[in-house]
């Protein structure tokens, strides 16, 4: 078993590795072309100075039509040095992309993007199991470039689908696990733009904006230019004097003065989107000329047709609006042509025709993100399998060898798990450092996976729907004065509320070292009442705990299951197998391990 995943580990690992090689290659060929355009613009310039000054001191055709050829080629040169500078970062972004996927087969997370602006305090499970933070969920599955499709990714770890959903991600994401080169090239082109991960919100506040009337009104006065053009005719013809072209041009500056700061406010609140949205424009062309075939894949593709150019073409006129910031553009051409209110025409009917099209678009940007994770995740670890989520009313766990994904696979203990029906407890009972919680996070973990859509770490793996729910972690809180004991009876009485929920999907959960922070009279007492509360619910779960008391207790109900993880002493050493075994744990190690750390004590006292 673990040669054939150390063998199957190794073909995406070649893959990376080969990817990381041609990329090197190709940029270094890259490099090597955009230094010889610039030694040849260099030249090109020089030639130009040259024969300027030739022009200038000799005079004749010859000279200037040089000069103006010379011209030529400056502007094309300039054209492929800035297409061959794209293809070198385009390479160099490979490179980026596959050493953070060989670290990441390593458990390694190279990327600083930890997803905690997407946790939620009072999540039912995120915090609990790890599904955001430094070393997470989130963290193993992320190949997400934009804010919207992090965002989203963030989502579908936080809000399970359905089972028709699953099994329609399920599919989209075997067909990206098929293509890596494709979700490296969506990588490698969002990197391109140092704007496509920002956030396109003002955008979205814009497209559903109407402009002020007196601004609407005013658009109409954009073709003045015009009525300056027919004048300027008649002053350079010498038919009229010179100063009814500047009372026209006066009306310009006073045009643009009266509703200066309505326009600035508008492109204010656009800043840099210009660029931001010639990068989805890019990433949505990737898009529209791919070929999948599931059915998940064809709704979100027809929605996004012509969306490529559409976001391109109000890019560019955003880019449009800055050249007023260019005082020479501005006095020379934004003043006489009223270009400012050119663009925000543009801009107006780009809306008037796009506007309703716009969250189709990013939703669907949003989606492939997300989706890219997904197969990515699923091509990077191929000993993971697809789980079945079927459609049952209880709950439903079958695992076959399963491992916590955020745990290497040479250091990965697996196991084998199962329950059936609601009301049932499994009490875990066990030694410190035996492996309870990291067990009650690989059940949690891989079902979240399961019902994202996701791979999950088994070899084989069948659920149903469930709101898992998880108390692990409750800590005091300094900030509503708070103990952590009655911080975790906070928790228990939001289990308690959401069993009561009348929710067809039965709730799961998971409760780790419950009532710790009591004495042990009263934290037995309280762990089975509430096992008793829960017995009556739409609900099951686990509960660790180091209390005996509770498992005997247990053995006599027919709704409590006693499991364990043991421990034993050998010459003077803790050693632990992680395997999960039936009954009541009989081993525990605290004295041990004070003894190990200079506390000694007299069992016989």
């Amino acid at each position: 078993m673990e040669n054939t995943t150390e063998s199957v580990k190794t073909a995406s690992q070649n893959f990376f590795e080969n990817q990381l090689v041609k990329a090197r290659a190709a940029e270094a060929e890259a490099q090597r072309k955009f230094n010889f355009l610039a030694i040849a613009r260099l030249a090109v310039f020089a030639g130009m100075l040259v024969l300027g000054w030739l022009w200038n001191k000799n005079g004749g055709l010859l000279w200037i039509s040089g000069l103006f050829a010379l011209l030529i080629a400056f502007l094309v040169l300039m054209r492929c040095q800035q297409a061959a500078r794209r293809n070198r970062d385009f390479h160099r972004n490979l490179q980026t992309v596959n050493e953070d996927e060989l670290e990441r087969l390593q458990f390694r997370f190279k990327r600083t993007d930890t997803g905690t602006p997407f946790q939620e305090k009072d999540h039912a499970y995120s915090t609990d199991l790890d599904i955001f933070g430094e070393y997470s969920l989130y963290k193993l599955l992320n190949r997400t470039r934009t804010e919207e499709g992090a965002r989203r990714l963030a989502s579908w770890l936080k809000n399970p689908a359905s089972p028709d959903e699953i099994r329609l991600r399920q599919q989209a994401s075997e067909e990206f696990k098929k293509n890596p080169d494709v979700i490296q090239l969506w990588e490698a082109t969002a990197l391109l733009h140092e704007h496509a991960a920002k956030q396109i919100g003002s955008f979205r506040l814009w497209a559903s904006d109407t402009l002020p009337a007196e601004l609407a009104s005013t658009l109409r006065l954009r073709w003045w230019p015009l009525v300056t053009v027919f004048i300027a005719v008649f002053v350079f013809a010498g038919l009229i004097p010179y100063w009814p072209l500047l009372l026209s041009l006066g009306v310009h500056l006073v045009i643009l003065r009266r509703f200066q700061m309505v326009i600035q406010q508008i492109t204010d609140k656009t800043t840099a989107l210009g660029q931001t949205l010639t990068a989805y424009s890019d990433l949505l062309a990737i898009a529209e000329s791919t070929s999948y075939n599931s059915h998940w894949w064809l709704t979100r593709k027809a929605l996004i047709q012509g969306s490529s150019a559409a976001l391109k073409s109000v890019g560019s006129l955003f880019e449009k609006l800055d050249y007023k910031n260019n005082p020479f553009f501005f006095l020379f051409a934004g003043v006489p042509t009223l270009w400012d209110l050119h663009c925000l025409a543009g801009l107006e009917n780009w809306k008037r025709s796009n506007h309703t099209k716009l969250n189709d678009w990013l939703d669907v940007l949003a989606d492939i993100e997300a989706m890219n994770s997904l197969g990515g995740h699923a091509f990077a670890n191929p000993d993971y399998i697809l789980p079945e989520v079927v459609q049952e009313n209880e709950v439903f766990i079958n695992a076959l060898s399963m491992g916590h994904p955020l745990i290497p696979a040479n250091r990965r203990i697996s196991n084998d798990f199962s329950m059936r029906g609601t009301g049932h407890t499994i009490l875990v009972t066990g030694s410190n450092m035996s492996g309870k919680s990291t067990f009650l996070r690989t059940i949690g973990l891989n079902l979240v996976l399961a019902q994202t859509g996701a791979a999950v770490s088994a070899s084989g793996f069948s659920c149903s729907p469930v709101r898992v729910f998880s108390s692990m972690r409750t800590q005091d809180s300094l900030e509503e004065s708070t103990s952590s004991f009655y911080a975790e009876l906070k928790r228990l009485k939001k289990l308690l509320d959401l069993a009561n929920e009348n929710n067809e999907t039965p709730v799961f959960y998971l409760l780790d070292e419950i009532l710790k922070g009591t004495n042990s009279v009263d934290r037995h007492k309280g762990a089975e009442a509430l096992i008793r509360q829960l017995h009556e619910k739409k609900s099951a779960g686990l509960v660790s705990t180091h209390d005996l008391e509770l498992g005997e207790w247990g053995a006599h109900e027919n709704y409590v299951h006693n499991f364990h993880f043991r421990s034993d002493v050998e010459n003077g050493k803790l050693k632990f197998d992680y395997q999960l075994h039936e009954g009541i744990c009989r081993s525990f190690n605290a004295s041990e391990l004070m003894r190990m750390m200079g506390i000694e004590i007299d069992l016989n006292k």
